[in-house]
């Protein structure tokens, strides 16, 4: 039962990330039709719009697993970055593992175990 929970509690928190990154990097879509960003700046703000999504996805996670918050955080960030990895990959054509990957992976991570960890505090 406590695994089902979990497991549960993780894809909810996957999907809440997923959403919403969607919801963010649509806005940030409609914005470019009438901005013009620098690569460095469109970069910047896609990282925010995606550490913004793992941090409120692993805190609805952790709200409806109720304990081990931290484990649910980094099982919703792991989630996502799977996701986006497999997108990714997928529309480029090739599969490719860099270092810049494994630090956008390391951060993920962080990022939803430390807001997994808030969630069950809120």
């Amino acid at each position: 039962m406590e695994n089902s929970k979990y497991f549960k509690s993780v894809v909810k928190g996957t999907l809440g990330t997923i959403i919403l990154s969607f919801i963010g990097i649509s806005l940030l879509s409609l914005l470019m039709t009438k901005l013009v960003f620098s690569k460095g700046i469109f970069n910047m703000i896609y990282v925010i719009i995606s550490l913004c999504s793992i941090s409120l996805g692993a805190i609805i996670g952790a709200r409806k697993n109720e304990a081990k918050g931290w484990f649910v955080g980094f099982g919703v960030a792991l989630g996502y970055y799977v996701v986006l990895f497999i997108l990714s990959s997928s529309f480029s054509g090739e599969i490719t593992f860099k270092l810049f990957d494994l630090t956008k992976l390391v951060i993920a991570l962080s990022v939803g175990t430390l807001a997994g960890m808030l969630g069950i505090n809120l």
